[in-house]
């Protein structure tokens, strides 16, 4: 799942230079090129790196290291299933990678609780980066905190129940919803 997560921040990553590239492409509002190329940055570095601190955070909380040492124990058991011809020793072997399969699954259920972590961390950069004057900074930190909500989602959501995935989905979109309306909902005066 590491290698996923780094997949997934240089999507986000490219994602944000193409959006940000349209952008600038789009928008012409006077102000000086160096100064949006600056505002770009601290867009694709926040979108970039919410998630990956989120992601940072849960392996702080939970170690994959136990994780780790299943999967190396799992890999000895599966190659002496293999090596040996004595069915008395395969099964005890097989007997094993299966004991071993199962530690696996449970290290996994406990290490994705991310969720935990992702869920109110994407949640709350969106809503401060939906309310921010700063256009980098508060649209840097909605699109940030919409990756790391999908993030987390997407590293649990095998093991969510569905009232968890309901309940979680409802919340943003509620959250969303009442923010779109608040800020955006009045037609703006015309100057």
């Amino acid at each position: 799942m590491d290698e996923t997560i780094v997949y997934i921040a240089a999507v986000i990553t490219l994602i944000a230079v193409a959006v940000a590239t349209a952008i600038i492409a789009v928008r012409r509002d006077g102000r000086n090129v160096g100064d949006l190329i600056k505002q770009l940055i601290v867009w694709v570095g926040i979108v970039a790196l919410l998630p990956l601190s989120s992601w940072a955070g849960a392996t702080i909380i939970h170690p994959r290291t136990a994780l780790k040492d299943l999967m190396s124990q799992s890999n000895r058991a599966q190659q002496e299933s293999n090596s040996t011809q004595d069915p008395q020793a395969r099964s005890k072997a097989f007997d094993e990678q299966q004991r071993l399969l199962k530690l696996m699954d449970e290290e996994k259920r406990i290490f994705y609780r991310a969720f935990w972590v992702g869920f109110p961390i994407g949640l709350a950069a969106m809503v401060v980066g939906l309310w921010l004057r700063s256009v980098a900074v508060g649209t840097g930190l909605a699109f940030g905190g919409l990756c790391t909500l999908t993030a987390g989602c997407y590293s649990y959501w095998d093991d969510m129940g569905d009232v968890l995935r309901f309940v979680s989905l409802l919340i943003v979109l509620v959250i969303l919803i009442t923010i779109g309306l608040k800020k955006f909902g009045r037609p703006q005066p015309q100057v």
